[in-house]
């Protein structure tokens, strides 16, 4: 590209969507630092979710015609510039973080915890929602950094907020080993930009597809695959989560379970599909590995466990187990189950966490051996019944759909390639809903069924606290119900993730992306003027 760079390339399709979901959270964020009184401070809260889930849902809508939305900040299009982008994949993740948030914030503004707040946690869980969103919707590898900055620096505050001897130990765990990730990214964005000359997702893909298979394209993005990995809490550096989540309040353990370890889920699924998928067989077969590891690990854990949030952080590791399964067999059935899976795994995590902060309230402990609760809460035991089902991946529920395409992807593809590895990870899956489902099974004898002891109070929790996580159960219902149209949903993604060009050409457009030479001496001198002659 000669002389000046275009404001918009050809054939990019520059929409104003892409920035909304990012910037109405970090903007109502900043205004809830004001010292507001409290409605204004729960409008603002429950507001600003509420308008970035609809924002999030106008844009899976516009890019669902597989356009992919491109916003080019400061007019400058990418690779030159900072670009946020949107497909499918994007959008959707973006609608599921938005859901969880404003399910979050809901539940937050009923505990009242007053101390919390005046010390902005309305606030920090507006600028988390921010580093969420910019995660799933930035366009380069740098602005991902960027953003799991701005997602742990308002992790790290919601972590430690409120002082706790648990709260400090758990939370100075999960800040070293998140620092540790992203200086790690800091030295992969520079290694990347060494070997490719570029940060742009797309440009980074068109580069990658030029070389073809190169062994140090493949070893950056393995390191690149370990801080994914780390983000996502694959076994072993997933150890710091089953003692973080539950050591916060619900609400902000509840919004952390449900969605910071899909960011790193979501950015395996974009640079192992989209930027680099030439090379495909050391990570996948790492992924195959460690998601086998992992949903055994998060089985074993949960059955080891006697309190309510313990036992579903162990249940959040397994599902990120089942995720790297799918990612690891590659095929396109099995990106269409991962897919699924996700919404499956963000809408139950939350659910769970929701119900798990109603029981703990009602009975005053964290314990799950409180029994008889079903004779008092007989629908919070249905719908925990429900979530279990689904999580343990039983029929009819949307878990058993999600599970049962996963695992028919990894048989085929066993039968196909005759991998030892990939029939292994197939049993573990198995195996470790079976485990999963005992571990449930478990808790709901221990709090639901039987005879509630006299001399136990039974505190009583207002319908506004229970709400969501009555509604946020129905979503969990609906998954069964509307498994057709996600599935459908769910291949559509696959495709296009099959498919790189189509998400080059949506943020590079259609004209060759030609970089100018470096400057030289000749032409800074016609620049300047000649010299003029000493006398």
């Amino acid at each position: 590209m000669s002389g000046e760079v275009t404001t918009i390339a050809a054939g990019v399709v520059n929409s104003w969507l892409p920035l909304a979901p990012i910037l109405t959270p970090l903007g109502l964020g900043l205004l809830a630092l004001a010292p507001l009184r409290r409605p204004l401070q729960v409008g603002v809260l429950l507001g600003g979710m509420a308008l970035t889930l609809l924002f999030a849902c106008l844009l899976l809508a516009a890019t669902g015609d597989g356009t992919v939305l491109v916003s080019a900040l400061g007019g400058w299009s990418a690779p030159f510039g900072i670009v946020m982008a949107a497909d499918r994949l994007a959008a959707y993740m973006s609608v599921l973080g938005a859901v969880s948030g404003l399910f979050a914030a809901w539940f937050m503004v009923t505990e009242q915890d007053r101390v919390r707040e005046r010390h902005h946690a309305f606030a920090l869980l507006l600028l988390l929602m921010t580093g969420v969103q910019l995660s799933f919707l930035t366009g380069d590898l740098f602005n991902l950094f960027v953003a799991f900055e701005v997602m742990l620096v308002a992790s790290y505050a919601l972590a430690v907020l409120g002082s706790g001897r648990e709260q400090l130990r758990e939370g100075f765990r999960y800040i070293v080993m998140n620092l540790t990730a992203s200086a790690l990214l800091v030295l992969a964005c520079g290694l990347t930009y060494g070997v490719l000359g570029t940060l742009n997702f797309a440009h980074l893909a068109q580069r990658s597809a030029e070389l073809g298979p190169n062994t140090t394209v493949t070893a950056v993005s393995v390191l690149l695959l370990i801080v994914f990995a780390a983000k996502g809490a694959l076994f072993p550096l997933g150890f710091w989560l089953p003692g973080t989540y539950p050591a916060l309040p619900t609400a902000s353990g509840t919004f952390f379970a449900a969605v910071l370890t899909k960011v790193g889920v979501y950015a395996l699924l974009r640079v192992f599909t989209t930027v680099f998928p030439q090379d495909p067989a050391l990570p996948q077969s790492l992924l195959l590995g460690l998601g086998a590891v992992t949903m055994l690990y998060g089985a074993l854990g949960a059955v080891s466990q006697r309190e309510w949030r313990r036992i579903l952080s162990f249940t959040v590791v397994g599902s990120v187990g089942y995720l790297a399964f799918g990612l690891g067999i590659g095929t396109p059935e099995a990106l269409r189950a991962t897919v699924a899976y996700l919404a499956v795994s963000v809408l139950v995590t939350l659910a769970l966490f929701l119900i798990a902060g109603v029981a703990e309230r009602a009975s005053g402990t964290r314990n799950v051996k409180a029994r008889g609760f079903l004779e008092f809460m007989p629908l919070l035991a249905a719908c925990f019944l429900l979530c279990a089902l689904t999580v343990a991946g039983l029929p009819p529920s949307g878990g058993f759909i999600a599970k049962f395409a996963l695992v028919r992807a990894g048989l085929a593809q066993a039968a196909a390639q005759g991998s030892p590895l990939i029939v292994v990870a197939v049993v573990s899956a198995l195996l470790s809903s079976l485990i999963t489902l005992y571990a449930l099974l478990s808790v709901w004898r221990g709090f639901f069924w039987g005879k509630h002891p006299r001399e136990e109070p039974v505190r009583r929790v207002p319908l506004a606290q229970r709400l969501p996580a009555y509604l946020a159960s129905a979503l969990v219902a609906g998954l069964s119900l509307g498994a057709g149209p996600l599935l459908a949903f769910s291949g559509t993604v696959a495709r296009e993730l099959g498919e790189p060009g189509r998400y080059i050409r949506g943020v590079l457009g259609t004209a060759p992306v030609v970089i100018p030479p470096p400057p030289t001496g000749d032409d800074v001198q016609k620049k300047d003027g000649p010299k003029e002659e000493k006398k």
